[in-house]
């Protein structure tokens, strides 16, 4: 994917356009007049957009410009989003903003719904997606304009999602436009710097508007399809008081600090998990090249299913036949001591997750495939809920759950109805703890299935933008943490933890 470029009528220099009635509109209700970047992104007439970097460059302020753009048209719909709503209520964010801008323009403000009704009908609705079902809440909506504000809050799998919420009807004259902004930096930082900043070969794209960059027709697709990267910095903002501002930044730690004053993508802290360690299988049936559906697992490891382990280019290395395979699960209960401890700290809110894996006997025993994972906020009735549909579904040989004091309260309802045990942490901290995996991941040994959009994703980002912090997620991580320990006792009799420095 490349960038796509300004209006095509209009030369790629920063400049405020020539008059439309969109342009007129944001005139009218926005307090000022877009910056030059702001308004390059404005101007963009592809589907797909990212106006992202530096904090206190306007980003935020231009998705509400760009959402006013056609409130004059009867039936345009728009959706802004962020990961909760107060974050959209705050001091400077969006609903206050937009309470400021639209009062005495003659739009309506309806504060349950939390939606503008402007004079034509058109509407202006702010939203959230706090959690991985949040999504669905939208599942029935139609939207011409929707946008992400700070999108490396979000999984890719989220934003998505809500293209399949980008529609019109055909008597509609508006265009249809994802829009987002953001920072770097979060859990999103790995997709969405791929998605919108990288190439596929990892070189720096070009930038709409900026040095003259162009992207030719010859990429064999149309320009309005190509996804545009608006590079945000602190100087784009002229109403900011710059000095200021750095000068507060200049007190941050130095990659925190690289991201949000100069908005470089590029920097990262030190990862305990790199990308290229990532490896993937595909479940083919025996003779053939037809894919089972996760969603309908062979209830133990079949012989009528296999395993085929796979190059990131897609070469077939290995082949192992399920039924060689022990099924176990792993699971790490949200709500322990360490969890509530952080939450009240302010921390984000700790999922509990279940994972299933298969672990070839014999030879092939130091492999690990994660068949599926389930990741959720439920009480502890509803944990016991989960552990039982999964083992329905699945039907592992035994069951693994963290010893805090959730844990052991699952074992004591379950057992022994259920083959569940309790898998030691000893005290150990999250990195020492995460050692058998991390040395498994660098080793090629833990499998993801490749063609699993459902889950994988949201695991990958986790596991990528994981440095060791406490403040960090990293529920998805605990429990295969806990399947590499297991897996190496199934496979040598030993558990042996060892330190892992930061790397």
């Amino acid at each position: 994917m490349f960038n796509c470029s300004a209006p095509s009528d209009r030369p790629l220099a920063l400049h405020y356009p020539e008059p439309t009635a969109a342009t007129e509109n944001v005139t009218f209700l926005a307090p000022h007049a877009p910056s030059p970047k702001q308004q390059l992104f404005l101007d963009l007439n592809c589907l797909e957009a990212l106006y992202g970097g530096a904090a206190g460059g306007g980003k935020s302020e231009a998705l509400l410009m760009a959402a006013l753009q056609h409130v004059h048209v009867p039936g345009y719909a728009a959706l802004i989003l962020r990961k909760d709503t107060q974050r959209l209520q705050l001091a400077g964010g969006l609903i206050p903003r937009s309470q400021e801008w639209l009062a005495g323009t003659g739009a309506a403000w309806n504060g349950s719904r939390r939606q503008w009704i402007f004079p034509s009908g058109a509407t202006l609705s702010f939203g959230y997606l706090a959690h991985p079902l949040d999504k669905y809440r939208y599942g029935s909506s139609e939207y011409q304009f929707i946008a992400f504000d700070e999108l490396t809050e979000f999984a890719e799998d989220d934003y998505l999602f809500l293209f399949s919420r980008l529609r019109k009807v055909q008597s509609l004259n508006v265009p249809l436009r994802m829009r987002s902004a953001s920072n770097p930096g979060g859990i999103g930082h790995v997709w969405v710097k791929e998605r919108f900043v990288e190439s596929d070969s990892g070189k720096r794209r070009a930038e709409s508007g900026v040095g003259g960059s162009t992207v030719s027709s010859a990429f064999g697709f149309p320009l309005s399809a190509v996804p545009a990267f608006v590079p945000a910095r602190i100087a784009d903002n002229p109403g900011l008081n710059q000095a200021e501002y750095r000068r507060s930044l200049a007190h941050l730690p130095a990659v925190l600090r690289e991201r949000l004053m100069n908005g470089d993508w590029s920097v990262q802290e030190e990862g305990m998990f790199c990308q290229e360690w990532l490896r993937y299988y595909v479940v083919v049936a025996k003779g053939g090249r037809e894919e089972f559906s996760p969603r309908k697992p062979f209830p133990t490891p079949s012989s009528a299913e296999q395993l085929e382990i796979r190059t990131p280019d897609g070469r077939v290395v290995a082949v192992i036949p399920a039924a060689t395979c022990r099924r176990f699960c792993t699971i790490d209960p949200a709500g322990t001591s360490a969890d509530k401890a952080r939450e009240s700290r302010g921390r984000p809110a700790s999922h509990s997750v279940i994972q299933v894996w298969d672990q070839p006997r014999g030879e092939a025993a130091a492999y690990l495939f994660l068949r599926h994972s389930w990741r959720g906020r439920v009480g502890f009735d509803g944990l016991v809920k989960v552990i039982r549909e999964i083992t329905r579904t699945w039907r592992p040989e035994k069951l693994w759950i963290e010893n805090e004091k959730l844990g052991q309260a699952a074992v004591d309802i379950l057992h022994p109805e259920l083959p569940l045990e309790t898998v030691a942490t000893a005290g150990r901290d999250k990195i020492t703890r995460a050692a058998p995996l991390i040395l498994k991941y660098e080793r090629g040994e833990i499998l993801l299935p490749q063609l699993n959009t459902t889950w994988r994703l949201d695991f990958e980002a986790e596991l990528l933008s994981w440095t060791g912090r406490d403040d960090q997620p990293s529920d998805q991580i605990d429990a295969a943490a806990y399947a590499a320990i297991v897996g190496q006792e199934n496979s040598t009799g030993v558990i042996q933890i060892l330190p892992v420095g930061r790397r």
